[in-house]
C-alpha cells in the first residue's frame, strides 16, 4: 500500500492524564487500527495527536467512534478532523498492514488474557462509579498513601484546577456534603448511620427552637392585639355617661350616617403614633375649639369648613396660612360637645394623604383668634 492511500486523522483536547503517561500514549488509540500514531509536543499542540490509516475506510470507521469520545464536564470536548497526510511519516506501524480487520482485532491488546479475555476493549466503554462514601474516600486515602506516584498526580490534579493546597491543618468545617445527607443507600457502614443519626438530632433540635420562637412571637402578637381591643373606645350614643377622671363631657345626640362613615375612615390612634405629629399625643381639656395639625398645604379653608359642617351649623374656620403656625388650623363650635363629637369623629382622618391629628384648643381670652 502506498502513501497516496493513507488517510490521516487529527485528535484535538486530548487530557494531559492520556499525553503525560507513556503507557497510555502507546495503547489508548490502538484499538482504532492505526498504522501510525504521532503525538504533538509542541507547546501550541499539547493535547494534539495524528492518526494515520491504511485507507480511507478504515479512517471512516474510526472517525465516527473517535468524535463519540467524553471525557466529562472537567475536560474539553475532544475534536476529530481529517488532516493531510505526513509526506515524511516513517514506514513504521503499530499494526502489521498484510492482517485482515479480523486478524487485526485480534493481535490488539486484550482485555485480561490471565482471564482467557482475548478481544480487544471496547473503546466507547464508559464507567459509572457510585458516589463517595466514607469508606470509598478511607481506601483512596490508603492508596495515595501507598503509591507515591499517584500522590503526585493528585496534587497535580488540584493544582491544575486552581484547588487550595492541602499542605495545611485540617479544616473541620469542610465536611463534604454526601456527608449531611438523611439518606443514602451506598452509606452502609455503622460510622456513617451514627454521623447520620447525630445529624438528624441536631436538625431536629434546630428545628424545634425554630418553633418555640415563633411561638413565643405569635403570643406576644396575640397579647399586644388584646391589649389594643380593650383601650377604652369614645361612646356617642344617648347613653353615654361623663368620665369624671379625663373631664370629657356627656354625648347626648346620635351619630349621623354622614358622621358614622367619616368616624369609620379615620385611622386608629395605635397606628399612628409613630408620626411625629401625633407624638406624646393628647386630646387635651374640653373646649368649644380643636386645633389641627398635619395639614397637608392643598388643604384650603373651604374643605376644612365642609369637613366641620357636618357637625355644626355655626362652625369657625380659621386655617394659618404664614408664620410659625402656617398649615395648621382652628375650628369654632358653638358648645363643647359639638367639638367633641368632631374631635372623635375626624382625628386620624386622611386629607390628601395626611391624616389630620385634632386635639382640643384653649379657649380664647381676648380677641386673637389664633391663640390655641
Amino acid at each position: 500500500m502506498n502513501n497516496d492511500a493513507i488517510t490521516t486523522l487529527i485528535v484535538k483536547h486530548l487530557p494531559d492524564f492520556i499525553t503525560t503517561s507513556t503507557e497510555l500514549r502507546e495503547r489508548y488509540f490502538k484499538p482504532y487500527h492505526p498504522i501510525d500514531i504521532r503525538f504533538m509536543q509542541s507547546q501550541a499542540m499539547i493535547g494534539f495527536v495524528f492518526l494515520d490509516f491504511p485507507n480511507r475506510s478504515f479512517a471512516e470507521k474510526a472517525f465516527e467512534q473517535l468524535k463519540k469520545i467524553h471525557f466529562g464536564l472537567y475536560y474539553k470536548q475532544v475534536t476529530v478532523e481529517y488532516a493531510k497526510p505526513d509526506p515524511n511519516r516513517q514506514h513504521t506501524s503499530i499494526l502489521p498492514l498484510h492482517l485482515t480487520i479480523e486478524q487485526q482485532e485480534q493481535a490488539a491488546e486484550p482485555v485480561s488474557a490471565p482471564h482467557n479475555l482475548m478481544y480487544p476493549p471496547n473503546p466507547q466503554l464508559k464507567y459509572y462509579y457510585p458516589d463517595p462514601t466514607p469508606d470509598i474516600l478511607t481506601n483512596i486515602t490508603h492508596a495515595i498513601a501507598t503509591v507515591p506516584r499517584f500522590y503526585t498526580q493528585v496534587l497535580h490534579l488540584m493544582n491544575k484546577y486552581n484547588m487550595p493546597p492541602p499542605f495545611g491543618p485540617a479544616e473541620k468545617d469542610a465536611k463534604p456534603s454526601f456527608l449531611k445527607r438523611k439518606h443514602d443507600q451506598l452509606l452502609a457502614s455503622d460510622e456513617s448511620e451514627l454521623e447520620d443519626d447525630e445529624q438528624e438530632e441536631l436538625d431536629k433540635g434546630t428545628t424545634e427552637e425554630k418553633v418555640k420562637q415563633a411561638r413565643l412571637l405569635r403570643m406576644a402578637a396575640e397579647k399586644q392585639k388584646l391589649a389594643l381591643h380593650k383601650q377604652p373606645v369614645p361612646s356617642f350614643s344617648s347613653a353615654s355617661t361623663t368620665n369624671a377622671a379625663s373631664k370629657k363631657i356627656k354625648i347626648n345626640i346620635g351619630l349621623t350616617a354622614e358622621q358614622q362613615a367619616l368616624r369609620k375612615q379615620c385611622k386608629p390612634l395605635s397606628d399612628l403614633l409613630d408620626l411625629p405629629a401625633f407624638k406624646n399625643y393628647q386630646e387635651g381639656a374640653p373646649s368649644s375649639k380643636l386645633y389641627i395639625k398635619n395639614l397637608d398645604k392643598q388643604t384650603t379653608q373651604q374643605e376644612l369648613m365642609d369637613l366641620y359642617s357636618i357637625f355644626s351649623k355655626d362652625v369657625n374656620v380659621n386655617l394659618m396660612a404664614k408664620g410659625r403656625l402656617r398649615g395648621q388650623a382652628f375650628v369654632g363650635f358653638k358648645d363643647k360637645s359639638e367639638a367633641s363629637l368632631a374631635l372623635q369623629c375626624t382625628n386620624g382622618y386622611v386629607m390628601h394623604d395626611r391624616p389630620l391629628s385634632v386635639q382640643y384648643g384653649k379657649e380664647s381670652t381676648s380677641s386673637n383668634p389664633t391663640q390655641g
